[in-house]
């Protein structure tokens, strides 16, 4: 069903996903009546829907369909799947039919300045969740920890940095992190909690292409401190370079302008 801004039906008091956040999302930057990398965006969502053992919807046709009706040259296209609707309680049958609701609106002004001279972003004091490795990964509904981090700020910062209960800083509030220290890219370890992002995997696997030395690590808050390059990945504007973390300023170096110029340039701004 294609809500919002194409009207086409209601979402069910019972849905599971309003009820319990029982449900898996995707976010997708639309170019000229396309979803961007919509085949990595369907395979993480199918998986997502295997990994929770709900039964996936193939709705691609119908997403297709939608995104290029809406007529725009740039959109956001947000799909979510549910588990479906049940009455009260957690317990479900299992032949429960999943629901899929789709909203597309248009795509927010990401200035080319930003990417240009980079943008600030503050490190929260909220928490993502305790940890869980059935979920790590996964683009699933529950998002309050992030709710309340984009609580901390109004626009004096872009982003947000989440740390885990041990300290370890885990993504941007809505973004997955890189930071280059002495020449190698380094992006913190998903494998506990956080989203593992399209673009992340992208810039990871141009890493590994052209030979630049990249690390999937744990990341404290000193090694953010101490790195030589900070920048964003999400699927809505790319990669956008970091300018400065709190107090911490940081130049806008090679790696980072270099994967910019190759993944970026003329998708996410003119070239």
């Amino acid at each position: 069903m294609i809500v919002n801004s194409v009207n086409v039906g209601l979402c069910s008091v019972f849905d599971r996903g309003l009820q319990f956040g029982d449900g898996l999302f995707e976010t997708m930057l639309c170019l000229d009546g396309a979803p961007n990398n919509f085949e990595q965006h369907w395979e993480r969502l199918s998986n997502g829907c295997v990994r929770l053992g709900i039964g996936c919807p193939d709705v691609r046709m119908e997403v297709l369909a939608a995104v290029r009706d809406w007529g725009r040259q740039r959109a956001v296209a947000k799909l979510i799947v549910t588990r479906g609707s049940s009455e009260r309680g957690y317990r479900c049958a299992k032949d429960v039919a999943p629901n899929w609701v789709l909203t597309i609106g248009d795509a927010p002004n990401i200035s080319k300045a930003f990417y240009e001279a980079g943008v600030s972003v503050r490190i929260c004091r909220t928490r993502l969740s305790v940890e869980d490795e059935q979920l790590a990964g996964l683009k699933h509904l529950n998002r309050l920890p992030q709710v309340l981090a984009r609580r901390e700020w109004e626009d004096e910062y872009h982003d947000g940095l989440m740390m885990n209960h041990l300290g370890h800083v885990v993504e941007g509030c809505s973004s997955n992190l890189f930071l280059v220290s002495g020449g190698t890219l380094r992006t913190p370890d998903l494998n506990a909690c956080g989203v593992r992002g399209i673009v992340r995997q992208i810039v990871l696997d141009y890493a590994t292409r052209v030979g630049i030395p990249c690390e999937v690590t744990s990341t404290v808050a000193g090694d953010v401190e101490q790195a030589d390059e900070v920048f964003l990945t999400n699927s809505v504007y790319g990669v956008l370079p970091v300018r400065a973390v709190d107090a911490r300023k940081y130049a806008i170096g090679g790696t980072t302008r270099r994967i910019l110029s190759e993944l970026c340039s003329g998708v996410y701004f003119e070239k």
